[in-house]
């Protein structure tokens, strides 16, 4: 009895873990007329008015990122079957399970990693006024900078 709560709580992590990386993978990348795309990227490139020649200069940058993710979200798929294979099979919090969860957590602090590169990366095909505004969006998708900075 006494393993019951810790049983329920690898369970409890294992959602959390789950739900996080699907809300991380859906967020962050969507299918767009057959192709995946970065999600919001066709409004922030709006919001930034972009030129076509910006555009097209942009469109690699938004390409390796692309499949960058979309590697690392299958590495996230595989590392919760992995986690959740090593929490039945194992029945408790073993050298199986904190394994798979570190992998997932790799995958998911890479994926984070590449989405910050690629916006730093857009640096070159935009106007310093353009870049500015890019990395507010990105500062206030990351948290409410406004709200942090209205006391100073």
């Amino acid at each position: 009895m006494k393993k019951l709560p810790a049983v329920l709580t690898m369970i409890a992590a294992v959602i959390l873990v789950a739900g996080v990386s699907s809300i991380v993978s859906f967020s962050l990348c969507c299918r767009t007329q057959g192709r995946l795309k970065p999600v919001g990227s066709d409004w922030i490139h709006t919001q930034l008015g972009l030129t076509p020649v910006q555009e097209k200069a942009i469109e690699p940058i938004d390409r390796r990122y692309t499949e960058r993710a979309r590697l690392l979200e299958e590495q996230m798929r595989l590392g919760n079957l992995d986690l959740a294979r090593a929490i039945v099979d194992d029945g408790t919090d073993s050298p199986r399970v904190r394994d798979a969860i570190a992998k997932i957590h790799t995958a998911m602090g890479a994926l984070q990693h590449a989405a910050i590169d690629h916006v730093f990366e857009m640096r070159e095909a935009l106007t310093p006024e353009q870049y500015n505004k890019l990395l507010h969006f990105t500062a206030d998708a990351l948290g409410n900078l406004d709200n942090e900075h209205a006391g100073k």
